[in-house]
């Protein structure tokens, strides 16, 4: 998945472009918010007992791993949560707008990387013999979305005032969604409790809440709790930006590679936010 400065990067492209279409683009209330909207998924590793199945679930990939992404079926699965998670989140008047707006640009961001920088990495790293089932692999891949980080945070256009919605102290956090191929379940407010007590979040009382898909959304799960937000931002001011070393070459994914990237993902999410509805 892409880095966290890449993720900043692609929150400025957009905001640019709204800029430039005078806020018709995005149509945002708080452009703060939505920039650490794009930091969110990941802010499930803040988490006491961080395991990697809470970040897949947090980006919309339970029971769908890297390598069978791009697998028809699970595709369509993963594209229905998106546009689920886009209906009850993004249309709901209670709900930070901004701020899931940026959530959905993370995971889109993320779509878009998977199917174009993973996949030309995973050819390079063919060549000395290592797949993507082997931890050497995500070393060298770890290091190069590292270096290429750092330097992002030294180098992009505009990265400064990303870096500055860092410091931001509002209370967010992001709330579960009824996943759509559970919505027909007579049981899904049961299986959406259970699944929110196995990931170990805060879970809505199963007395009061006797169908989550029509709960209100101060009933429903919090999936990432604003202290783990918070703490975050934190890490990722600390370690990409205020003591963040001096960059050093990467080996398969390299800073121009990123720069072009950061500029697709930014056309892809363009054309897939046209006629944005706006908060209410």
């Amino acid at each position: 998945m892409a880095g966290s400065v890449e993720h900043m990067a692609v929150a400025v492209e957009l905001l640019r472009e709204d800029q430039r279409q005078q806020g018709s683009f995005l149509k945002l209330k708080d452009p703060v918010h939505f920039v650490l909207g794009n930091l969110a998924p990941d802010g499930i590793m803040s988490r006491k007992g961080y395991v990697r199945s809470m970040k897949m679930h947090t980006h919309f990939r339970d029971g769908i791993p890297d390598w069978e992404f791009t697998r028809e079926d699970h595709q369509k699965v993963f594209h229905q949560r998106i546009h689920s998670f886009c209906a009850q989140m993004l249309l709901e008047p209670a709900l930070d707008r901004d701020l899931y707006l940026g959530y959905v640009t993370h995971i889109l961001t993320d779509e878009i990387f998977m199917k174009t920088i993973r996949q030309e990495f995973m050819e390079k790293i063919a060549a000395i013999g290592l797949t993507d089932r082997d931890a050497e692999t995500f070393e060298y891949f770890t290091y190069d979305v590292n270096q290429i980080d750092f330097r992002l945070g030294r180098e992009y256009p505009g990265i400064k005032c990303a870096k500055d919605c860092l410091r931001c102290e509002d209370p967010c956090s992001i709330l579960e969604m009824v996943e759509p191929e559970r919505k027909a379940d007579p049981d899904a407010a049961k299986q959406e409790l259970e699944k929110v007590a196995n990931l170990n979040v805060v879970k809505p009382n199963p007395e009061k809440v006797a169908d989550l898909d029509a709960a209100k959304p101060a009933e429903r799960a919090a999936m990432i709790i604003s202290e783990e937000l918070a703490d975050s931002r934190e890490w990722v001011r600390n370690f990409f930006f205020d003591r963040a070393p001096a960059p050093q070459k990467p080996v398969y994914y390299t800073y121009d590679r990123a720069v072009e990237f950061i500029g697709e993902a930014a056309a892809f999410i363009k054309s897939l936010f046209t006629d944005l509805p706006a908060e209410e």
